[in-house]
């Protein structure tokens, strides 16, 4: 179960880790607080995100993240964001670890674009990790299956994936 000991405002090290341990992003950001729908984080644009002590890139976009106790997925909306209206990654159940986030991405993401076509992407990526990382069966049945899970619930708007609450969370962040 995912629980957050650290007070709100506080800086978190959101780390996204590749399977077996790899290195992929990592990047501050600061916690807003939790509701019935899980911890919710605050990224304003401008930030350096990371790829092991290297710089990767500074993101354009303020980020609201939404981190769901034990799911398998992240929800993130980039108020502002031209094309994407709400991007689901699909990972592993973030852990905390004093103050630090880690969960594994698992490659597939579900993505509600604002002209309102929902999509799963990144499938070649999935294949190809399935090989290069040595995925295990249940771990690729286990992503399939909340991958779909996560489109069904995105294009059914269902809450929190219709950003009400974010909008209500946005709000706190930039207050």
């Amino acid at each position: 179960m995912l629980v957050c000991i650290i007070r709100p405002g506080s800086a978190v090290d959101y780390v996204i880790e590749k399977w077996g341990g790899h290195e992929h992003y990592r990047g501050d950001v600061a916690l807003l607080g939790d509701d019935e729908h899980g911890t919710w984080l605050w990224g304003p644009k401008g930030r350096t995100i990371r790829r092991g002590e290297a710089d990767a890139f500074t993101t354009e976009h303020d980020s609201l993240f939404l981190i769901p106790p034990d799911a398998w997925w992240a929800l993130s909306w980039w108020p502002g964001h031209e094309r994407i209206g709400l991007y689901v990654n699909i990972q592993t159940p973030a852990v905390w670890s004093g103050d630090r986030l880690t969960a594994v991405d698992v490659d597939l993401d579900v993505i509600r674009f604002t002209d309102g076509r929902v999509e799963v992407v990144d499938r070649d990526e999935f294949e190809l990790h399935q090989v290069r990382y040595g995925y295990p069966e249940d771990l690729v049945l286990t992503t399939e299956r909340v991958t779909a899970e996560a489109f069904g619930l995105t294009v059914a708007n269902t809450p929190p994936f219709d950003g009400a609450m974010a909008r209500q969370w946005l709000e706190r962040a930039l207050s």
